[in-house]
């Protein structure tokens, strides 16, 4: 029976980790939500189930519910900007999969999902990224399937108040995001000024490990300042830059080695064919999962910036 428990887990493995990490936005707590599911799998009897996927889906759902509550109260004392874990995409992924997630782990939609309560947020993403019924849902977050459908039809029209107005193709967001990288390089802050939107946001995540911007900071003009204005620190403190291309929560982003150690994950949101926010994520806490999948064809077509 034991074999049997853990091949019908091995094969819903994936489901469940996507389900807990776009419920807490984090890798490490997703891992410990699958982790606690295995554990209570265990002791159930598969073949006592009408659907071992369901009862997996729905209890792995319960424990990152919980679990949300009290990342939400921890959330609240966190040092500077929350940005999620960076979602790296693994090496060998089928791509058919692979365009499955990219809309549903970009980092806009994980920080629309910050603005929900956690059962609007369950709702949400059990229903319209996971597909579940509302039937299915109800004994998941304890209401009624009316309540569920009620709850989902108000995350969705909050969370599609937070994303962009116009859906960008993975070849301009990559335009973008090199034309972007290279003005920052080369501190051009013509040419930069010329990529952001008017209204561009810049958010940094440093959970006060990690130097970064101590809020939000919004406006063209300004942060293309403070971006030439930090590559030069590192040129006059002859800091290494090495710039590494890398897809992580569904898109093109940009892995910045400081003197060879990993600095920051950084990516963008484009909408109306310019750039409306970046993403750095610099806590060292959240670069972990970077460590063993950085991939080697990347490596090689990496570009290293030497200040001097």
């Amino acid at each position: 029976m034991q074999n049997e428990n853990t091949a019908i887990f091995e094969q819903n493995r994936r489901t469940l980790e996507g389900i807990a990490y776009r419920m807490l936005g984090t890798l490490a707590e997703a891992r410990d939500v699958v982790q606690e599911t295995y554990l209570k799998w265990r002791g159930v009897e598969a073949g006592s189930l009408d659907s071992p996927r369901a009862w997996l889906i729905t209890v792995c759902s319960r424990i990152a519910l919980n679990q949300l509550q009290s990342a939400r109260r921890q959330r609240e004392v966190y040092v500077g900007t929350w940005l999620p874990e960076p979602f790296p995409e693994e090496a060998g992924d089928d791509p058919s999969v692979q365009a499955e997630l990219d809309d549903s782990v970009s980092v806009a939609l994980l920080l629309a999902l910050e603005t929900l309560s956690p059962v609007e947020r369950a709702a949400f993403l059990l229903h319209d990224v996971f597909d579940l019924s509302f039937d299915e849902i109800a004994p998941v977050i304890g209401k009624t399937s009316a309540n569920c459908r009620q709850l989902a039809t108000r995350a969705r029209q909050r969370v599609r108040d937070n994303r962009p107005r116009f859906r960008t193709t993975p070849e301009e967001h990559r335009r973008l995001l090199e034309g972007f990288i290279g003005a920052v390089r080369q501190g051009n802050l013509e040419q930069l000024v010329a990529l952001l939107a008017d209204g561009v946001e810049a958010y940094s995540d440093g959970g006060g490990k990690a130097a970064a911007l101590p809020a939000v900071l919004r406006g063209a003009e300004a942060v293309a300042r403070f971006l030439v204005a930090v590559f030069e620190g590192y040129r006059q403190q002859n800091v290494a830059i090495r710039m590494l291309p890398q897809r992580f929560n569904g898109s093109q982003g940009v892995l910045a080695f400081e003197d060879g150690r990993l600095a920051t994950a950084f990516t963008i949101e484009v909408d109306a064919g310019r750039i409306q926010r970046l993403f750095a994520v610099r806590n060292p806490d959240k670069l972990n999962g970077f460590t063993d999948r950085v991939h080697p064809i990347n490596k090689g077509a990496s570009s290293e910036y030497k200040t001097k």
